[in-house]
């Protein structure tokens, strides 16, 4: 036979072509339902509906539904899509996921009713269409597996046009057009677990972290399931708890809200604008914005995708608030998904998956490093098949290409690193912060110096504009902070990348301060060390006298490690006076010397501000209260007093401390109680300090009138220690603005100078501590937890 005598040669296909592009292809049950809900999202759909009956699954929508032409041409096409190179010209979603483009474009996804089902009847009305009658198509799967050398084309599909409208099952809505998806003699049992499973798996599945009225719902109706829901319903309640949407078979499919997450940890929210030149980003740690940068965008192959990512680091408090909206523990939920023109790739993200190797990078650095247990997040992209093309099988991700190979890197370095590159030097090494949900551990001077070395390290280049940063956090410490020295190069590094005069001049003027305080320290040192070398030379003369027993001296040394406190002053030593006397006369000379260094600063001023003279009292406020605390010492204190630190049991010194020196000084009726789990931390610490904290809590439960006032002490952990103080006086009445505002130098509820708690806050912060308050059980009375850890 010769060429010009050969019959045109062409491909024929099988019948067996349905499970290659159905059940072969899509292996999961819950992909198959999630390329049917993408088909109605394409459809413009605002809803899609969910059934699951004896044997049957329905999945009906109100989109714009098909013509017998789209059923003919479009729907019955195999391999044919409409959506393919076409874009939306606007509309809801558009606004939602930032995109241009359709959640599927490869005209399979009906294939996916097979893997469901053995029968698919297909209900549809277009909406141009509402006094038509509703097209009915149906299909039996089982037919094409009869034979597979029939041809595809000549196994029989059934059509008529004889509804007036769309059958549905009871509670479901009708609509006057859209499509309904039928899909009967179900190959598997849908049990509670299962639709459950599903449940949280479609709350993934289309733009999970927005609100839940977006212009998409998707509701599940299992009526087998409706008492058992009921029970679930009601035993919350009677516990008062919340229960999610996810934990109930029937009803909306909830989405978790970010922005409840956003109050409770750090998140990152990084995207390309829309020029494509540039990559925007900012990072926010429970609601304080701590910087927004620009930077130019070296990856071209995204210019015009829409590249956003959010990412949060789940803290404690974080991973609760998402196990109490969501109903499953943030790691069964997944880590940070992929969302391409608005739709999940799956599985990325999911529970197990490591798409973008964050936990093989993890092994390398552990306490470095965030993995898929620590973040949940998406990234948003949009763009052809070209440059990312999704899996036909629908369950192996994008296939890599050059802009998904940048798509990576992005994410690694303007994403991950950058949430890290906060994370680890400002939460991490402070071990409470984990269980904190707001701010209030950062606001202290080791935090705030924190902040600001991170925030300096990151802005440490010519690409990086800094546009604003946290005026809040990144500020000037206090000049008795041991970081002062330190912040103050941060601080320099970002005025100067901001230009910021305002912060320049106030680096100058705590200069200014913090070389005065130096000065007039080394003064009062130089003063009490003359003092104390003269006294301790005449002590040595007369002890050279003294032939005191070697016995009784060792004696008096143990009973010393015994007790912090003496029990009476007769035990009181030269030594311990001398002690005593050196450490009010360095006190003496700084405050003499605080006063000297503010009259020269005013002199020849006609007016000062207030805040500078509250500043200069506020100083030597401090000062003075120290002074109070040597003096309760002088008699009770068997220890020395100097300004280095001792090394104890912080709990016991804080109960020995009340025990044996605060109710000598009690006057008035009301009684103190302390309660000890007798654990241990032992950590150096200054105990003048811990004066500071108590005496003023003290002071203020008596100015509220208190009768009874508890310290409770317990250990979370070796590495923390928890001190609760309540007490029983008239409390803040539930004044939100009140609580806020507790810690401000000048707020006072009472009389007082509103300096105390302030003093408090600082003192604690310098220990690596932290102090939250709340009112008492009724609004009555004060409640004050303080974390101080390692």
């Amino acid at each position: 036979m010769t060429n010009d005598e050969a019959p045109d040669l062409h491909f024929d296909v099988s019948s067996g072509l349905k499970s290659v592009l159905g059940s072969d292809l899509i292996t999961d049950d819950e992909v198959a339902i999630f390329e049917l809900v993408k088909n109605s999202f394409d459809a413009d759909a605002s809803q899609v509906d969910l059934y699951f009956g004896n044997s049957t699954i329905v999945v009906a929508d109100n989109g714009i539904g098909m013509t017998y032409d789209d059923i003919r041409n479009k729907w019955l096409f195999v391999a044919y899509s409409s959506k393919r190179g076409q874009t939306r010209l606007g509309g809801f979603r558009d606004d939602i996921a930032e995109r241009h483009h359709y959640a599927g474009s490869k005209g399979i996804g009906r294939f996916s009713s097979d893997r469901l089902g053995q029968i698919v009847k297909l209900q549809t009305r277009h909406q141009t269409e509402d006094q038509k009658p509703v097209h009915l198509l149906v299909v039996d799967w089982n037919l094409f597996d009869r034979d597979h050398k029939e041809r595809f084309e000549n196994i029989e599909v059934a059509y008529s046009a004889e509804l007036d409208n769309f059958e549905l099952p009871e509670g479901i809505a009708t609509r006057s057009h859209g499509t309904v998806l039928t899909i009967e003699n179900t190959r598997r049992e849908w049990d509670r677990d299962s639709i459950l499973r599903l449940k949280s798996a479609l709350a993934k599945l289309i733009n999970p972290f927005g609100a839940e009225a977006d212009g998409f719902n998707i509701v599940v109706h299992a009526p087998s399931e409706l008492r058992q829901d009921q029970i679930e319903i009601t035993n919350s309640e009677r516990k008062e708890f919340e229960i999610s949407p996810n934990s109930v078979a029937n009803g909306p499919v909830g989405n978790f809200i970010f922005s409840t997450l956003q109050e409770k940890t750090t998140f990152i929210d990084v995207r390309i604008d829309p020029s494509g030149n540039f990559i925007e980003s900012s990072l926010t740690d429970r609601s304080e914005l701590i910087y927004r940068i620009r930077e130019p965008n070296e990856y071209p192959l995204l210019f015009r995708s829409g590249f956003r990512c959010q990412i949060f680091f789940l803290n404690q408090s974080a991973k609760l608030t998402f196990s109490r909206r969501m109903g499953v523990p943030s790691v069964q939920f997944g880590a940070v998904f992929l969302f391409r023109n608005g739709f999940r790739v799956f599985p990325i993200g999911e529970e197990g998956d490591d798409w973008f190797g964050m936990d093989r990078r993890k092994q390398q650095g552990y306490a470095r490093f965030l993995g898929t247990r620590d973040v949940i997040g998406r990234i948003d992209v949009s763009g052809a098949d070209d440059d990312f093309h999704e899996s036909s099988s629908r369950d192996t991700g994008l296939i890599e290409t050059l802009a998904v190979a940048q798509l990576k890197k992005c994410f690694h370095e303007h994403c991950l690193k950058r949430l890290e590159r906060y994370v680890v030097p400002v939460t991490f090494i402070d071990k409470e912060d984990k269980n904190t949900s707001d701010i209030s551990r950062l606001l202290t001077d080791p935090g705030r110096a924190r902040v600001a070395t991170a925030v300096a390290k990151l802005v440490d280049s010519d690409e990086i504009e800094l546009l604003e940063y946290s005026k809040k956090l990144i500020n000037i410490l206090d000049e008795r902070s041991s970081q002062f020295e330190g912040s103050l190069a941060s601080l320099r590094s970002i005025a100067e990348k901001t230009k910021d005069a305002e912060l320049f001049q106030n680096i100058e003027s705590a200069e200014r301060k913090f070389d005065e305080l130096r000065r007039s320290e080394e003064a009062a040192r130089r003063q009490a060390d003359e003092e104390r070398t003269a006294k301790e030379a005449a002590l040595e003369r007369a002890r050279a006298a003294e032939h005191a027993s070697a016995t009784v001296k060792e004696q008096l040394a143990e009973e010393k490690k015994r007790n912090l406190f003496l029990a009476s002053i007769s035990t009181l030593d030269t030594d311990t006076i001398l002690n005593l006397h050196h450490q009010v006369t360095i006190y003496s000379v700084d405050i003499n010397q605080q006063i000297e260094n503010f009259l020269v600063r005013i002199a020849g001023k006609e007016t000062v501000s207030t805040e500078e003279v509250v500043n200069a009292l506020e100083r030597v406020a401090l000062i003075n209260k120290r002074i109070m605390g040597v003096s309760k010492f002088a008699t009770k204190a068997n220890f020395r007093l100097a300004s280095e630190k001792i090394e104890a049991d912080v709990g016991s010194y804080i109960e020995q401390y009340i025990e044996g020196v605060v109710r000598d000084f009690l006057h008035g009726p009301m009684e103190i109680k302390v309660e000890n789990d007798g654990k241990q931390f032992v950590q150096k610490f200054k105990p003048i300090d811990i004066s500071v904290v108590i005496d003023n809590l003290v002071a203020n439960a008596k100015k509220a009138r208190a009768g009874t006032m508890t310290f409770k002490i317990s250990h979370p952990n070796k590495d923390g220690l928890h001190i609760e103080v309540f007490d029983d006086g008239k409390g803040f009445n539930n004044k939100i603005e009140q609580l806020d505002r507790v810690f401000e130098k000048g707020f006072s509820t009472t009389d007082g100078s509103g300096l105390g708690l302030y003093h408090v806050k600082h003192v604690l912060g310098e220990m690596n501590g932290s102090i939250d308050v709340s009112s008492g059980e009724n609004g009555r009375g004060a409640h004050f937890l303080i974390r101080i850890s390692k």
